[in-house]
């Protein structure tokens, strides 16, 4: 027994060295042997019941476990006589991954092949999508062609047993299905995945959805049995898909290459004509050249006006920057990120509040500062007016200085802006802006896009617009009958006013809304389609009452200052400030409390009618503050000169910021994580480089526009100037029955610091 046992441990050793010895010599022997296939991989014959071997020269280990059982699962699919191309694709890669060729290699490792971080909120499994689209073999080897395609998968389980009350929702000792089913309110969903598969480029959507299926069902997600439902609902990438530079584009380029052109040649004749010293440079008319001046459009952008509300120059710019850093935050946390229940817990119930989600979660009432100094700046420039031109002109002006910046960015989205990235969620965010502007531009110019069909609505927080025309509009045919009919306007303006604090919290209560827009996942995913937004977020009728606090703010601001109360004591001024400082405080806290609070529609409503306006009253406080007396430190900070440029580029500033997020966002290949010092180093970039395309903006389009509005306007005045009869009918001397009332009165009526009277 003893010798029969040596035996055979010397014939069993001498078996496996020479196994060995076989398969290291076959390995060597040069390409052939490593792409050699069994013929039930190659396609050419029939798919049979029987399993599937593997390569012989493949030694059994875990690897070639999974691989068989992967091939087991395929063929108890049912499969379609289209699919048949795509599945002898697969099946050449899943004998090619026994014997470890490049290709084959290569294909694999391009896709996650399970999901991972799952439970930590990593929605995103994206693998490596340039892998996947860059093979070097690509246009050599035209037959092993594949393509990036996007599945979302939702996990459902399909036990039927009855989860126990668990108090600690991460409690180590329950089941993991308890887990991911476990939804915290306003949060995102964790049996919700993106995954993307790198796939032959046969495969269709079907196909596709089924191999992931099995891929799922052998991970460790499958192991207890969770069902998968998956969709490819969006075609895939592939690198033949480059985009062609289609008409559009090249006229973008042509258009803003013309302007540029233009623009150069009249500055330079600008600067000759100043060389001239027969002629005064102060005496001389505006023209043509002179409009589209770089030089002079750079001063105007420059020069400070003291009026003595130069608090507003810090206000508008700190406040877009803050606006900014928000965007920032929200897209960034729906992209591609790791640790995103990190992110969540800021919207998670009372016991997990920090004091950073209390101060972001409504921080949308930054919006409403910009309404409260538009409303301030249009009662303060319609005052200075010795007689009221026609409202149609001003109306007219005030459209043309909103609508050249904005169509000059909806004209970049629509042409130029799907060309500027890659990356496997690059078309899906972006294409559909860029779908949305090419077909509803036309409602952003005509400012209707926060009313008629807004879940199209090209650039979302374009929404702010049409709002603040609506209310100059509404504004200027009310102060015109106020001038006209004293009683009547004052009418007509309380009645606005209270229908503007009201309709907010009747809105909110008919349709049982949140007293809050709530900017959860969600949200964020897709703006558009949320019903808050589109019923009262984004409507002109609930956001008037901040713009006509504003407005309010606004009179008592000219009242005092021209009795010459202007200045009031520190003490005073100091203690005023602090208390609109916590006035702001207490209501954007309060705001917060209601994502996580009992749902009571009554109370809700009254929130949603009051915050904004309570929340403008604070700033518009802070601002008299700060102009009729002295608040030391605020004052100065917020008047410090070098946010005098910076806030004239505010507007520009906003039109650009989401597109430039986007963009940072949704090239990303991996998910990134959430840190909070990087959101802040990135938000610093987005204005830099947003001023610098709002400068592009205002010197090539915004102020050329604005100052050749003017020239026909003035030849207009002039025109009719000399169809009056009366040599001076502008006389500050002349009553007001005496003057007629055409538009020929605006040109020398309008302040210049109407300019920028009511923009962002």
């Amino acid at each position: 027994m003893k010798y029969t046992l040596i035996i055979f441990f010397i014939v069993a050793i001498s078996k496996t060295k020479c196994n060995v010895t076989a398969n290291a010599k076959n390995v060597g022997e040069g390409d052939i042997s490593t792409t050699r296939l069994p013929s039930d991989f190659t396609g050419n014959k029939e798919l049979s019941d029987k399993k599937l071997e593997s390569s012989k020269n493949v030694g059994n280990g875990e690897s070639s476990v999974y691989l068989d059982d992967v091939i087991f699962a395929m063929k108890n699919q049912n499969w379609t006589a289209e699919e048949k191309p795509c599945l002898d694709h697969i099946y050449r890669l899943l004998a090619g991954l026994q014997n470890f060729t490049l290709w084959a290699v290569w294909e694999w490792d391009a896709q996650a092949s399970e999901p991972q971080g799952l439970l930590f909120g990593n929605r995103y499994q994206l693998g490596n999508f340039d892998q996947c689209m860059n093979a070097p073999w690509a246009k050599t080897h035209p037959e092993l062609k594949t393509k990036y395609c996007l599945a979302e998968i939702r996990l459902e389980r399909t036990d039927k047993a009855v989860r126990r009350r668990v108090d600690r929702p991460t409690y180590p000792y329950q089941s993991a299905l308890d887990y991911i089913e476990y939804h915290v309110p306003h949060s995102r969903p964790l049996n919700e995945l993106t995954w993307g598969a790198c796939v032959p480029s046969s495969c269709p959507p079907r196909t596709v959805e089924q191999l992931l299926g099995i891929m799922l069902a052998r991970s460790h997600l499958g192991a207890a049995g969770i069902k998968a439902d998956i969709s490819v609902d969006e075609p895939c990438q592939s690198a033949e898909d480059e985009l062609e530079y289609d008409a559009l584009f090249y006229a973008f380029f042509i258009v803003m290459g013309s302007v540029t052109a233009i623009a150069l040649v009249c500055t330079y004749l600008n600067y000759q004509r100043t060389q001239d010293s027969s002629l005064d440079a102060d005496s001389r008319e505006p023209d043509f050249i002179s409009a589209f001046c770089l030089r002079e459009n750079a001063s105007d952008l420059l020069r400070m006006k003291k009026e003595g509300v130069e608090v507003f120059y810090g206000i508008r710019f700190l406040t877009i920057c803050l606006i900014v850093m928000d965007h920032q935050i929200g897209i960034y946390n729906a992209g591609p990120i790791s640790d995103a229940l990190s992110s969540d817990e800021l919207f998670q119930q009372e016991v997990n509040k920090t004091t950073l989600g209390m101060l972001i979660l409504h921080d949308d009432l930054f919006v409403d500062t910009f309404f409260l100094l538009s409303g301030f700046l249009t009662v303060t420039n319609l005052v200075k007016f010795n007689r009221l031109p026609n409202p149609l002109f001003i109306i007219l002006k005030r459209y043309v200085r909103l609508v050249v910046a904005l169509a000059v960015v909806i004209f970049y989205i629509s042409a130029v802006h799907p060309y500027t990235g890659t990356g496997p969620l690059w078309k899906r965010a972006i294409a559909y802006d860029t779908t949305h502007c090419r077909n509803n531009w036309w409602l952003n110019l005509l400012m209707l896009n926060n009313y008629i069909n807004p879940e199209s609505m090209c650039i979302i927080p374009s929404w702010y617009i049409p709002c603040d025309f609506h209310f100059f509009v509404v504004t200027i045919l009310v102060y015109c009958i106020y001038r006209t009919w004293p009683k009547l306007g004052i009418t007509i303006a309380a009645l606005l006013t209270a229908a503007s604090i009201i309709a907010p919290g009747v809105v909110n209560y008919m349709n049982e809304l949140s007293a809050v827009q709530l900017f959860t996942f969600d949200f964020i995913l897709n703006p558009r389609g949320s019903k808050d937004f589109k019923l009262t977020y984004i409507p002109s009728h609930t956001r008037f009452a901040s713009y006509l606090v504003g407005f309010y703010i606004g009179y008592v601001f000219i009242k005092y200052s021209s009795k010459g109360l202007d200045r009031m004591r520190q003490k005073w001024s100091v203690l005023g400030a602090l208390a609109a400082l916590t006035l702001m405080l207490l209501v954007m806290l309060l705001g917060s409390s209601y994502l996580w609070r009992s749902y009571h529609p009554l109370e809700g409503a009254v929130y949603a009618a009051l915050n904004r306006p309570v929340w403008a009253l604070g700033v518009g406080l802070l601002v008299l503050c700060c102009s009729l007396g002295h608040v030391p430190l605020i004052k100065s900070f917020l008047s410090w000169y070098p946010w005098v440029p910076l806030s004239r580029l505010s507007y520009g500033l906003f039109l650009t910021h989401a597109m430039l997020i986007a963009r940072n966002v949704f090239i990303t290949r991996n998910p990134q994580h959430n840190d909070y010092v990087e959101i802040v180093n990135t938000t610093i970039g987005i204005i830099f480089f947003g001023c610098l395309a709002a400068l592009a903006i205002f010197l090539l389009a915004e102020a050329p526009a604005n100052k050749l509005l003017a020239l026909c306007l003035k030849s207009k005045v002039k025109k009719m100037k000399d169809q009056e009869s009366n040599p001076d009918p502008l006389s500050t001397t002349t009553s007001m029955s005496t003057v007629p009332t055409g538009s020929g009165y605006l040109s020398e009526n309008l302040p210049g610091t109407i300019q920028y009277s009511s923009k962002i």
